[in-house]
């Protein structure tokens, strides 16, 4: 899907620095520090419990006590009010709810908060209806949003962070709900406004291939700590992806010279597929 823009709000780097977190005496997260520069497409891969969404969700502001800094176009975000965080970082969820009683232009709109009252009605009406066409989802404008199927639903949420016009974008497996299709068009959202838009954009997946095809850098973790990190060509492959998630991994070449290698676990192997 091609995206054509209008100048974007300046991308912002993303710096963690030592954070730890406890829950209930238990520890989640320890001692991650990473990097990621303004324009940059970074993602968190691990396996279940490993404490992606966690991290994400305290970059987001959601989960405020923590150790360690988080600092957003190198200032503290600590100190900072939702208003002025939701201003620099856009949130897609890994859940997208049905049973919202609002339109999808509507809910576009409602994205729009961190701006008031610096924004006018005509400024939110112009960044939801830019946001729906980079999305591809103009035809749903008039829609309720429990008229729609999981992934039109996810296509909103994508939609309504672009709405918001952030430097930043989160995304906590944007893509694990979704049929083939979707997650080929919500790939084609999210890469589009990463290059062209120069949005910086941190995902949680747990779909490797996914992380190869489309990262800049690839942070591993694992029982709350960084794993290893690198790029994309670096961790997944499939020594490192056994470490990572505890079961081996192979290369598949496929045997028509369009297709494109994939990491396969060793247990997905099939009848006529030549493994390197």
């Amino acid at each position: 899907m091609a995206v054509t823009v209008r100048a974007a709000v300046k991308a912002a780097g993303i710096r963690v620095s030592d954070l730890s977190l406890e829950i209930g005496g238990v520890p989640i997260l320890s001692g991650i520090s990473f990097s990621a520069e303004p324009g940059s497409a970074v993602f968190i891969v691990g396996k279940n419990g490993a404490g992606k969404s966690t991290l994400l969700r305290c970059v987001a502001g959601m989960i405020k006590n923590y150790t360690g800094g988080i600092y957003i176009g190198g200032t503290s975000a600590a100190p900072m009010s939702s208003r002025d965080r939701a201003r620099l970082v856009a949130y897609v969820p890994q859940w997208s709810p049905a049973d919202v009683p609002y339109t999808v232009f509507e809910f576009m709109e409602m994205s729009r908060y961190p701006w008031k009252p610096v924004s006018t009605d005509a400024d939110d009406r112009r960044a939801a209806a830019e946001a729906g066409r980079l999305a591809g989802i103009e035809g749903l404008s008039g829609r309720r949003i429990s008229s729609l199927s999981g992934g039109e639903r996810q296509k909103v949420m994508i939609a309504a962070a672009i709405a918001q016009e952030t430097g930043v974008i989160l995304m906590d497996e944007p893509t694990t709900y979704l049929d083939y299709a979707h997650q080929v068009e919500a790939m084609d959202i999210i890469t589009g406004v990463n290059r062209e838009r120069g949005v910086t954009m941190i995902v949680v997946t747990h779909d490797v291939n996914l992380a190869l095809s489309a990262a800049g850098h690839v942070i591993a973790l694992s029982g709350g700590h960084v794993l290893c990190e690198g790029a994309p060509k670096d961790i997944c492959t499939p020594g490192c992806l056994e470490s990572i998630y505890g079961t081996g991994f192979r290369r598949y070449i496929p045997d028509s010279r369009e297709g494109h290698e994939v990491l396969l676990p060793i247990g997905s192997e099939r009848h006529g597929a030549r493994l390197a």
